[in-house]
């Protein structure tokens, strides 16, 4: 299995409470980690976790859906059901 892609949508705007980017809800520390997971099992904990992170602060709404999306160009199965699945 391939790893999951970046949860990043190139977007990179972290105007939510200053911090958050718009399109992913990621911080720049958060993005920079998950560069560096190489594990599966690591990364999807950490994209579960950014998931309730992204419903506690009110971003990125869209996210699960654009992610969903990414996985599927890239060959990979979406850790998430969408409402597209």
């Amino acid at each position: 299995m391939k790893h999951y892609p970046s949860p990043c949508l190139d977007v990179c705007k972290y105007k939510i409470r200053g911090v958050y980017c718009i399109a992913c809800g990621m911080t720049k520390p958060q993005k920079r980690l998950f560069e560096g997971m190489f594990s599966e099992d690591a990364q999807r904990a950490f994209l579960e976790e950014l998931k309730q992170q992204q419903a506690r602060v009110g971003s990125a709404k869209t996210w699960s859906m654009e992610y969903a999306a990414m996985c599927k160009r890239q060959g990979v199965q979406s850790p998430f059901e969408t409402s597209e699945d």
